[in-house]
């Protein structure tokens, strides 16, 4: 039971580690506040979207999109009432501009590859893979559209709307472009050349180690002696462990989909928050060190969080 447990953490311990490397090599002064800009940039504008087109065509094909069609309302669901809690937890918990829009966001959005990915597989096998693709998919549609808005809205001081010029302008970014482009790839049934396949994996497979050295790097800014669990981070904690895992169960009821589904979209809400979210922060001139610190922090609660809802999923599924 042990050797299942921390196989299933592996994924977390790996990510601690790289994110320990950014964190020492910044204290050492390699970086400095241009490379943490470069890094956030050259992530969202290249090897992200790339990563996107490769994972996508690489583990869907237009049947399996037809066919896992109808599970996909549960995540949906779940992650829209996930989102409005998060936006009321927002005004009642008083938080303050420049953490708004990744404090609701962090509700609603979890870490569903890097993590989600090796955590189901090594509880589920190789049966988890559709149903993590799928709610991988929603979570990924959700971040660049709901989430980004919500960031974008923050840090311009008003809630505008999704389908304003503005928002739209920078709604349409390259990772959501490469989302769009890999389910066109898909639905077409076109295959990539080699040559791109496999260029576009090597620059895409810098998306997540880059990410975590970014939140190494923005976490070697924040005096760690100092730190406290304000509101902040303690609303964050309960909304990504408490609120997005429970609004799935509380919806399962009333949506009918396969019993590894549930399993399997269970474990993917009760993931620590999304890497990517500081990066979208520092993009957008949100308060980028609290989305390092919240996805640093959720990532440590993970390694007591994730065993427990293991435990729920195999008794009560």
């Amino acid at each position: 039971m042990i050797n299942f447990v921390l196989q299933a953490l592996d994924g977390i311990f790996t990510i601690v580690l790289v994110v320990g490397i950014g964190y020492i090599l910044s204290k050492k002064g390699w970086f400095d506040e241009k490379s943490s800009a470069l890094i956030a940039k050259l992530v969202t504008t290249v090897s992200l979207p790339l990563y996107m087109i490769t994972s996508l065509t690489k583990n869907f094909t237009a049947d399996k999109l037809v066919k896992l069609a109808p599970d996909m309302l549960l995540p949906v669901g779940s992650m829209l009432l996930a989102m409005v809690i998060g936006k009321f937890f927002v005004k009642v918990l008083g938080i303050k501009q420049g953490r708004r829009g990744v404090f609701a966001t962090n509700f609603f959005i979890a870490n569903t590859m890097f993590i989600g990915l090796p955590v189901n597989l090594a509880l589920f096998g190789d049966e988890s893979i559709p149903s993590v693709m799928l709610y991988y998919m929603v979570n990924l549609i959700f971040f660049w559209t709901l989430g980004v808005q919500n960031i974008v809205a923050d840090t311009s001081g008003k809630q505008s709307s999704l389908f304003s010029k503005t928002v739209l302008k920078k709604l349409w970014s390259p990772p959501l472009m490469g989302f769009v482009a890999a389910i066109v790839l898909i639905l077409l049934n076109v295959p990539l050349p080699r040559f791109l396949a496999r260029g576009f994996q090597y620059v895409g497979n810098l998306t997540t180690p880059l990410s975590l050295i970014f939140i190494g790097i923005e976490i070697s800014k924040i005096n760690l002696r100092e730190f406290n669990f304000e509101r902040d981070i303690i609303g964050g904690l309960f909304g990504r462990f408490i609120v997005c895992p429970l609004c799935v169960l509380a919806l399962v009821p009333f949506i009918s989909v396969s019993p590894i589904s549930v399993k399997v979209f269970t474990m993917q809400a009760a993931m620590p928050t999304m890497t990517q979210m500081a990066i979208v922060a520092k993009q957008y001139g949100s308060d980028s060190q609290y989305a390092a610190s919240l996805s640093f922090i959720t990532i440590l609660f993970g390694l007591l969080v994730i065993p427990f809802y293991m435990t729920i999923v195999n008794v009560y599924f």
